[in-house]
């Protein structure tokens, strides 16, 4: 009686931890497979970065180009800003709702 019941207790045990290395295993896989998809996700992200910094690159080459053409990044429109902040006849703001 004495042996029967070590016997069951280690037969209980041994399927404990064959259940415990398959759970393991398992997770091992899953753990890889997660991995991989991290890296693809990873790299893509990357992608998508330094397409958004060529982009905005590109952006800023052609609007420097429209104020070429334009003529927005010139010295006389540069004085002229600067003309509009001190002019005399520029009207002050007042409180919010009073007329002008």
């Amino acid at each position: 009686m004495f042996g029967t019941r070590k016997r069951r207790r280690i037969a209980e045990l041994e399927a404990r931890v064959e259940r415990l290395v398959e759970q393991r295993d398992e997770a091992r896989e899953n753990a890889a497979a997660h991995l991989g998809a991290s890296k693809r996700t990873s790299g893509y992200n990357a992608r998508l970065t330094d397409e958004l910094s060529a982009q905005a690159r590109r952006a800023d080459q052609l609007q420097q180009r429209l104020d070429d053409a334009v003529g927005i990044n010139t010295p006389d429109v540069d004085s002229g800003a600067l003309w509009q902040q001190r002019r005399t006849d520029k009207p002050k703001p007042g409180p919010i709702g009073a007329p002008q």
